[in-house]
């Protein structure tokens, strides 16, 4: 902070208390553009279960059918669930810009609750595993489904526990806060009676951390089980052993993209501009831009093996799914994911400001959702009786979204939104706690002919 030499002038950050009855007095308004976003997210959520509907009246037996419905699960993998890695990756290095957003980043994890519903009939379409490519050598022990299923339990499990324990002190507060209502006594069972002596937050503590270090591990196993079956099982002769890791690439890129949109969001509809500043958005946009270059070179690693190996079969894989029926869908999402975010990231200006990483992330959320279209809808093309071979025996024509898929895509997506929604009135959207602690560790002290912030170390 700049100042004129008189301490007095010095802009100083609100104290615990000022701050928290602020966050608490938002967090117990629900106005009626509350309930009318919930009414919009809750009737788009309908429509895709009609879409599932369609689609499950037509049966399993095509599987072409239901590749749109994986590709929106891989998305919401990639986008909402990716962000509890964000809250999980800054607490572990104590971040200190990351305080206000952790909470939204947190309650990504409530759209496991969509991946798993969807996963139910997505793995109905799977092949059989005996003949074809796949990363379990007829493993006898209920594979894929079995597995499929307790690693991303586990995941859903550990991101709950992980905005549970890190939200229980504002849950507290929030009993404490709210009027008596149904809302209030929800509120007031789900802290658990906390009362914030030193035992309770030394178990919290260690819950997060643990909880988030689960989720961090759990991801990564996540992204490569989908990958491995929906995708790199369904193509034959399509051998990229670093896949899975670029998937999960593509999930943190769209993770941070999701996080700086909702923190838009938060910010301009909830009245917490003073909480998600430049600051916060200045911060994610650098990593948002790390991950956009990773992306092209992770592209890049596998492409150049299939480009120089030059067998036949490698040159179909690269027909399918970058020079053939898909070639405009992926130089949309290469723009969108790499180009584009380069171009603008670059220049310090829109890195430093609340509108520039706020465009970029809805071009990457853009070009996110068309790569994991053109990933799972072109494997899901490939007939039975090219999948057991070891090449593809002619190139699969696009496959266009018909009304189901449009559906079910809107749908689920907007059924994430909802869960989020819903949940930011139960939970505070910002994690009062965490800001209280982040402005006990800052003073302003004297520099020279400057007046600036002293961040002291948290524990």
């Amino acid at each position: 902070m700049q100042g004129n030499g008189h301490h007095d002038s010095i802009p100083q950050p609100p104290s615990h208390q000022e701050m928290a009855q602020d966050a608490l007095a938002k967090y117990q308004e629900v106005g009626t553009r509350y309930w009318i976003w919930v009414s919009i997210f809750a009737g788009l959520t309908l429509l895709g279960m009609i879409g599932l509907a369609v689609r499950l009246n037509d049966g399993f037996d095509d599987r072409a059918a239901w590749g749109y419905h994986v590709g929106t699960m891989a998305f919401i993998l990639s986008t909402f669930a990716a962000m509890p890695l964000i809250a999980a990756g800054l607490r572990l290095t104590k971040a200190h810009f990351r305080r206000p957003f952790t909470r939204i980043a947190e309650l990504g994890s409530l759209s496991g609750i969509v991946i798993i519903l969807m996963l139910i009939p997505a793995l109905q379409v799977l092949p059989a595993l005996q003949g074809r490519s796949d990363i379990w050598f007829d493993f006898p022990l209920g594979a894929p489904d079995a597995w499929q299923y307790i690693a991303i339990t586990t995941m859903v499990l550990a991101g709950l526990g992980l905005a549970y324990f890190a939200a229980l002190p504002d849950l507290a507060a929030g009993r404490d806060h709210l009027p008596p209502s149904w809302r209030q006594q929800v509120v007031s069972r789900l802290s658990l009676g906390w009362i914030g002596n030193l035992r309770a937050w030394r178990i919290q503590y260690m819950g997060t951390l643990t909880l988030g270090a689960i989720y961090l591990l759990s991801y990564p196993l996540v992204q490569t089980l989908i990958v491995s079956d929906f995708h790199l099982g369904l193509i034959p002769g399509l051998k990229d052993a670093i896949f899975p890791a670029t998937v999960t690439l593509f999930g943190l890129q769209g993770g941070v993209a999701m996080l700086i949109l909702l923190m838009f969001i938060v910010r301009q509809t909830g009245g917490y501009e003073r909480y998600l500043g430049v600051d916060q958005f200045w911060s994610m946009s650098k990593p948002l831009l790390a991950f956009s270059l990773l992306w092209f070179y992770f592209w890049w690693s596998s492409f150049l093996t299939f480009w120089y190996g030059r067998m036949p079969s490698e040159i179909d894989v690269l027909q399918m799914l970058y020079l053939g029926p898909y070639r405009n869908v992926f130089m949309l999402s290469l723009f969108l994911n790499f180009l584009g975010p380069m171009i603008a990231l670059i220049w310090n200006p829109v890195r430093r400001s609340i509108w520039g990483p706020t465009i970029v992330a809805v071009g990457i959320l853009i070009g996110t959702w068309v790569n994991m279209m053109r990933i799972y809808v072109s494997a899901a093309s490939v007939p039975d009786s090219e999948v057991f071979g070891h090449a593809l025996v002619s190139i699969p024509a696009a496959v266009w979204p018909a009304g189901p898929d449009i559906l079910i895509s809107i749908g689920a997506i907007s059924g994430a939104a909802l869960i989020f929604l819903l949940a930011s009135k139960i939970v505070p959207v910002i994690s009062i706690w965490e800001i209280g602690e982040g402005l006990r560790l800052v003073k302003i002290r004297r520099f020279y002919q400057r007046w600036v912030r002293v961040i002291a170390k948290s524990h």
